[in-house]
């Protein structure tokens, strides 16, 4: 009787085990018949900009300190060949002195420019008086500027242009070194002529407009 019912039981095990595996292989087909694809998200290093003030830039490393600074004074001229060929820059003026052999006088206030942009130029200088030596003005901005030159020469820049103010006009030439960064400013007025030393700005270099 005992030996029935084990045979019994085996033969459901048995059953139940092929039911089982029959099930798993119809599941395996099943999934194997749909492919899966999973998506795993990958965050990526957040891009960090920041803002040049030289035009090329190449590794210092390697250099030595002669080569160093040789660099570092290429990438001035380099500015400087940048600033002139945007035609929008300001020029700040350290001194001033009449032509000729007029007096040198010291410049201190920052609000003194002149200004050369895209489309117009802004003059606001002190000047002589004639010959009296007695101080003015210049302020206006001007729409009119004509015969526009600049000349990129072995020592830096020479830029000449008429700027009228109504139906005055005033001749400026504008000498800049690449090498020392200094700008020299000749403005013909109808009554004098006024020669200024100082640099120039872009608005945008840090430590704001040069002062001596």
């Amino acid at each position: 009787m005992r030996a029935g019912r084990c045979i019994l039981n085996l033969v459901l095990c048995l059953g139940t085990a092929a039911a089982a595996a029959q099930t798993q292989q119809v599941t395996i087909e099943a999934g194997d018949s749909i492919p899966l694809t999973t998506v795993v998200p990958v965050q990526q290093t957040p891009v960090r900009i920041t803002e040049r003030t030289t035009v090329y830039d190449e590794s210092e490393r390697g250099m030595n300190r002669a080569e160093r600074r040789a660099y570092k004074a290429r990438l001035f001229a380099q500015r400087i060949d940048s600033l002139i060929q945007s035609r929008n820059y300001m020029f700040f003026p350290n001194s001033m002195q009449g032509l000729p052999g007029g007096m040198i006088r010291n410049i201190y206030a920052e609000y003194f420019f002149f200004g050369l942009f895209v489309d117009h130029a802004e003059v606001h200088l002190p000047t002589e008086r004639s010959f009296t030596q007695h101080l003015g003005m210049l302020n206006f901005d001007s729409m009119n500027i004509r015969n526009y030159q600049a000349s990129h020469l072995q020592w830096g820049w020479n830029v000449t242009m008429n700027v009228f103010d109504g139906d005055v006009c005033y001749t400026a030439d504008l000498e800049i070194s690449t090498i020392t960064g200094e700008a020299v400013l000749t403005l013909l007025t109808p009554t004098v002529t006024m020669r200024y030393v100082g640099a120039l700005w872009n608005g945008r270099w840090a430590g704001g407009p040069p002062r001596r």
